[in-house]
């Protein structure tokens, strides 16, 4: 039975960041140590909570890659919610299960209940965290609520049904960590509430621009359903544009045909052209709207935290531009990333530079 004890789940954190090689984890290391270390745990718990339900499964007796199976996948995310509420309580009750982070055998008693629940080693240091920083609890299972939407994924009707996913995997997390940062003004104020949204739904739809082919591949599609049928394009042909190596292999095919039927579809092909271009740019241009409500934040988190809130909004929107600059990156088939050189130059200002501003 693996060990609970707080040191351990503190180390098992810790080394889940390290071997995620995330971008976030530069980031930490511009914070206090008592910070960092929370958001280390942090991330550890959003990694895992993620990958329940991105990776995919394997067979435990030989290791090879088996199909996806939606009912097991629901299962695993239910063990960790019913796991999470078992140290962290149910939302909606003011009950909250009286544990010490360093109580071991309490932890212990716990995994008897769950067991093959891979997370658990998290629960101590999350269970920390949560009790030192105030970390709401209703953000961590928002979150769990989000990626099970994920699971069986479902086109999105309008965009307020994607604002509302944009909190559940990205704002969620905002304020969890916001929590661990401070904040100059509560929490739940007005005026952090209004960036923090603004701030998630900028980050998670750069992702989902970034990710829109990847995320076709795998059966998804983020943007609203009304958006493309305003721009006139149903999923198939959003779909083939995306992959544009595939929509110039169908003009080559009929290159050999009839000239005058060739030259038709060109063009009409052209036109699905222009829609796919607009919509993508309106896209954008919405991303910088919310880039532009969310930089109040930064103003509103404390001190000692402003420069890894501002190294995280840099890059996120170092990328957002990038994307700007070169729309056909989106369809390249090539991840959109920053250089190192980039990176290292953003982190490099925010390590040595006043922090006055964002941008």
């Amino acid at each position: 039975m693996q060990r609970l004890s707080l040191s351990h789940s503190i180390r098992a954190c810790r080394k889940l960041t390290a071997l995620a090689h995330s971008s976030f984890a530069p980031a930490f290391a511009l914070l206090p140590a008592h910070k960092r270390q929370a958001m280390e745990i942090l991330y550890a718990y959003t990694r895992f909570t993620d990958d329940l339900v991105d990776l995919p499964d394997f067979d435990p007796q030989t290791g090879q890659e088996i199909p996806v199976n939606v009912r097991r996948k629901k299962q695993k995310l239910n063990q960790w919610t019913a796991a999470l509420e078992s140290v962290l309580g149910q939302i909606g009750s003011e009950e909250q299960p009286d544990i010490d982070p360093h109580d071991e055998t309490a932890f212990q008693k716990i995994a008897e209940s769950f067991p093959g629940c891979g997370g658990l080693v998290f629960l101590p240091a999350l269970k920390m965290i949560v009790d030192r920083f105030h970390i709401p609890r209703e953000p961590l299972f928002h979150l769990i609520d989000g990626v099970e939407t994920d699971i069986e994924p479902k086109p999105f009707a309008s965009f307020d049904d994607s604002i509302d996913y944009c909190h559940q995997v990205a704002t969620s997390v905002g304020f969890a960590s916001l929590a661990v940062w401070g904040t100059t003004e509560p929490l739940f104020s007005e005026s952090v509430v209004r960036a923090a949204k603004a701030c998630g739904i900028a980050f998670q739809w750069t992702n989902i621009l970034r990710d829109m082919l990847e995320d076709y591949n795998g059966g998804r599609i983020y943007l609203p359903q009304a958006e493309l049928q305003r721009a006139g394009l149903t999923d198939k042909q959003f779909g083939s544009l995306l992959n544009r190596k595939e929509w110039n292999k169908q003009k080559i095919r009929q290159k050999g045909g009839d000239s005058y039927a060739h030259q038709q579809m060109i063009q009409e092909m052209e036109k699905f052209e222009n829609k796919f271009a607009a919509l993508i740019t309106n896209q954008l241009r919405r991303c910088e709207v919310y880039y532009a409500n969310s930089e109040p934040l930064y103003r509103l988190i404390h001190r000692d935290s402003r420069r890894m809130f501002g190294l995280m909004w840099n890059s996120y929107y170092s990328i957002y531009q990038k994307m700007c600059r070169k729309p056909a990156l989106l369809t390249s088939g090539n991840r959109i990333r920053l250089s190192s050189g980039k990176k290292f130059r953003l982190w490099l200002h925010w390590r040595l530079m006043p922090c006055f501003r964002l941008r």
